[in-house]
């Protein structure tokens, strides 16, 4: 008979170790993590966090259900069946986010558990929204933010509406509220914040602080009309990057400045000068055609888009109503 080899013992050994952690994790509500040492499974019985999934699957016990999550690169956490099901076995789902990324759709719920990796999203501050969707978040909605000073606010992400790039709103308001000086006698530079720990889409702008917070990691900025109604489909838009305009420092009337795409009212263009304007609020001027784009066909004398809003053109989404609204973001490309 032929002596084993090495590796043998070791699995052996490893094997032997993981069941005997199991027997007294199952104790502290918490799974050993072979591979990162002194992390482990925290258990929340009776939470249930609605992400994304991997997959979902029938198991034999608590352990088998956490080896799978440690298996796969993209899992995140794990909710699992809290009692067995007809044939023995609980359900696992395999999660591509955690409780710190997606806290809105942690819930309780009394047929399943939660485990979480501690120390892995704990202490977790994202300082916009790119940091949560570059952790697999992909809901939009209200999440916390973290200023460079390490105090957290509540703030708007868009991670849907364009796939890899991750958006944080710093600004929206309503054509009824145009008069406002936050959103009419006020340059990116001025600090004026409405509202901003209530993010709303008809009275809402950052402090100055928090957006050049946020602008220290974003490498874009747009534009939207009424994208609680419209969503994105790339009409009444705006989008450039900060390396090409610098609109939160820019000062200046009538100037020409790149960006990657614009369209005003169906007239549109891609990688193209502007015409802008900031002494009073960052908009741009359609009736006026000095620069590679031009909007005039349509516009109305003075016509001001994406804000301040002297003179509005009806057939502009953002000054369509009242009630129509105007959106600025920053945002970042997420990394693959």
């Amino acid at each position: 008979m032929f002596p084993a080899p090495s590796s043998y013992w070791l699995h052996f050994f490893v094997f032997s170790s993981l069941l005997a952690v199991e027997a007294y994790a199952q104790d502290l509500d918490a799974t050993y993590h072979p591979d990162l040492r002194q992390d482990v499974f925290v258990k929340e019985k009776y939470h249930f966090l609605n992400v994304p999934g991997i997959g979902m699957f029938t198991v034999y016990d608590t352990f088998d259900c956490t080896l799978e999550c440690l298996s796969n690169p993209s899992c995140l956490s794990l909710n699992l069946a809290a009692s067995k099901g007809a044939d023995g076995n609980f359900w696992c789902e395999l999660l591509t986010s955690s409780k710190y990324i997606n806290p809105g759709e942690y819930k309780e719920n009394k047929t399943s558990h939660y485990f979480f990796l501690k120390g892995r999203f704990q202490g977790f501050q994202p300082t916009s929204c790119f940091e949560y969707g570059q952790q697999g978040a992909s809901k939009d909605g209200i999440y916390k933010i973290y200023d460079n000073g390490g105090n957290s606010f509540q703030a708007y992400c868009d991670l849907r509406s364009e796939p890899g790039i991750a958006w944080t709103l710093i600004m929206s308001w309503s054509r009824e509220n145009r008069v406002v000086s936050a959103f009419r006698n006020t340059s990116f530079q001025n600090n004026v914040p409405e509202n901003e720990n209530s993010p709303n889409w008809d009275r809402y702008r950052l402090s100055l602080a928090r957006m050049r917070s946020l602008q220290v990691h974003s490498t874009h900025w747009r534009a939207t009309c009424s994208y609680p109604t419209h969503g994105i489909d790339f009409r009444d838009y705006l989008r450039g990057n900060f390396k090409d305009f610098n609109i939160v420092d820019f000062l200046g009337s009538g100037e020409c400045k790149r960006v990657e795409y614009v369209d005003i009212r169906g007239h549109n263009g891609t990688n193209l000068t502007v015409p802008f304007w900031q002494g009073w609020a960052l908009h741009i001027d359609s009736y006026s055609g000095s620069c590679e784009f031009s909007a005039t066909v349509g516009a109305v004398s003075s016509e001001d888009n994406f804000g301040y809003y002297g003179t509005f053109n009806p057939k502009f989404r953002c000054t369509q109503t009242d009630n129509s609204t105007t959106q600025w973001w920053f945002g970042a490309h997420l990394k693959k």
